[in-house]
């Protein structure tokens, strides 16, 4: 039982590690990108091309590259010929017009596996070509060793079956061609088990793939299996002291043995746990350091509109780390049974308002619309106005995410029966199974699609089951027709 379910939970880790890891490989093609708009559209860089300052252009272009983990920022004129940044022979080839965040695979003897993005540098005001801009990230030994360090297992570049970059200190022996095929065409991540560094580790392999599908590498995570082993000594060893005194100790078996295996699943949730914050505070940072350097950079060059898009990039990505921190405040106060409400009569219109008005942001940058549905006579519930609203941003917030862009978010308040408010948001994303929808509402608990990576922490949903509970109502999700969820909250109204 004891080696059943350690397995279980190392498996699960794994497991984790693998969707972690492709959330942040997502996250890094996604700041490779704002960056590459970022320089392709700075004022000061257009104006040193226009006047060939070859001396300036290095300099402006240097000190841009401090700023960031880049390998490589490499900048050409309008024929291709590469002004700042070093040889072609690094960026897979000659420069692009548009080329989004994508991982490139550099041929030779030793391959190299980047991710590479490039845009062309067009002139403010004619429009005509400048040059082009490119900039990569090497995925290599060092990138792969932080990335280890943030999702908690170890990490591996694969090409043709040998480790081309690894957190492991040494390659190992490169796998056999049937297991590479295995591992590329498999509809499901191969699993296997290898001995690297002195130790055994359980692994899983699974396809790198670019934009177009196409696969140019195996990704490797692994765990190692020695803390397993010790684990399972040291409950084995409980269980026996445990056995011997159990006619004085009578149920101590059963908790010592529940003990061990808690402190296992703490350690995998806390790993777990951090290697997700990391990412999801990542990306707005980026994007908000960006905006704020380019903002102090370009202020004087720059137009009312181009200033207007910048600060509404910034108020975009303070608005997502304010509700993260909200989630991740709530979490604690609840898990320290300091959570309370201050309920008062209050018009649920008023809520409605300030969740729209704080999601704006986000839903004008995914070009999506929210429609409000609202009784004629606003209903008045006796609630917390500020969690409430925070109930409704995280699911407006999700509503966004998992929707396609450019479609209508619809937010519903209806009165299903007296002395009852259900408030109502539906999506058209691609829905949610009955097994997902199960555990929708659990902490940590997170959703993904057929085509997406898994996204948040998982504390958004669990916070919204908690505040409306604390408020007497309950929460739900369902179908929507014509394919979408329908997440909803009811409330006892003021009658």
């Amino acid at each position: 039982m004891t080696q059943t379910e350690l397995e279980k939970q190392a498996w699960a880790r794994l497991q984790d590690g693998q969707r972690v890891t492709l959330a942040l490989h997502s996250a890094d093609r996604q700041r490779l990108d704002n960056l590459v708009t970022q320089m392709a559209q700075r004022p000061t860089l257009q104006t040193f091309l226009r006047n060939e300052d070859t001396a300036a252009k290095d300099s402006y272009v240097s000190q841009f590259q401090q700023g960031t983990d880049l390998d490589v920022l490499a900048i050409y004129n309008a024929s291709g010929q590469i002004l700042v940044g070093g040889s072609t022979a690094v960026l897979c080839g000659q420069p692009h017009r548009q080329q989004t965040a994508d991982f490139c695979l550099l041929p030779g003897p030793s391959p190299r596996l980047s991710l590479l993005g490039g845009q062309s540098i067009l002139d403010a005001a004619s429009g005509q070509l400048l040059g082009y801009v490119m900039m990569a990230i090497f995925i290599d030994n060092t990138y792969e060793t932080q990335l280890a360090t943030e999702t908690g297992v170890e990490q591996s570049i694969l090409v043709d079956g040998s480790r081309i970059a690894t957190s492991f200190s040494q390659t190992g022996p490169p796998l056999d061609e049937t297991a590479v095929t295995q591992a590329l065409s498999a509809p499901a991540p191969l699993t296997s088990t290898v001995t690297l560094d002195d130790q055994q580790f359980i692994t899983t392999l699974f396809p790198l793939r670019r934009a177009d599908g196409d696969s140019l590498a195996l990704a490797e995570v692994a765990l190692p299996i020695t803390g397993l082993k010790n684990t399972q000594r040291r409950i084995l060893f409980t269980l026996i002291a445990s056995t011997l005194f159990i006619a004085v100790a009578g149920s101590a078996t059963v908790l010592a043995l529940r003990k061990n295996l808690n402190d296992e699943a703490v350690q995998h949730l806390r790993s777990h746990f951090l290697a997700n914050v990391t990412h999801e505070f990542r990306t707005p940072l980026s994007a908000l350091r960006a905006s704020v350097e380019f903002l102090v950079d370009e202020m004087a060059a720059l137009s009312r509109e181009e200033i207007d898009e910048l600060l509404h990039a910034i108020h975009l990505s303070v608005t997502g780390l304010q509700t993260l921190v909200d989630n991740l405040l709530e979490s604690i106060s609840i898990e320290a049974g300091h959570f309370a409400i201050r309920p008062e009569s209050i018009e649920l219109d008023d809520v409605v308002y300030e969740a729209g008005r704080i999601m704006q942001p986000l839903l004008k940058r995914r070009q999506q619309q929210l429609t409000v549905i609202y009784p004629e006579t606003p209903p008045l519930v006796y609630g917390d106005s500020t969690r409430l609203t925070q109930v409704l941003v995280n699911l407006l917030a999700n509503a966004s995410k998992y929707g396609p862009m450019g479609q209508i978010i619809d937010l519903a308040v209806t009165l299903p029966q007296a002395g009852l408010v259900r408030v109502s948001v539906a999506d058209r994303g691609p829905g949610l199974s009955q097994a997902m929808r199960e555990k929708l509402f659990r902490r940590f608990a997170r959703f993904s699609t057929a085509d997406s990576a898994q996204h948040g922490v998982g504390l958004g949903l669990w916070v919204v089951k908690v505040i409306v509970s604390e408020h007497g109502g309950t929460v739900g999700v369902d179908e929507r027709p014509g394919g979408g969820a329908i997440f909803w909250f009811t409330l006892p109204s003021v009658v």
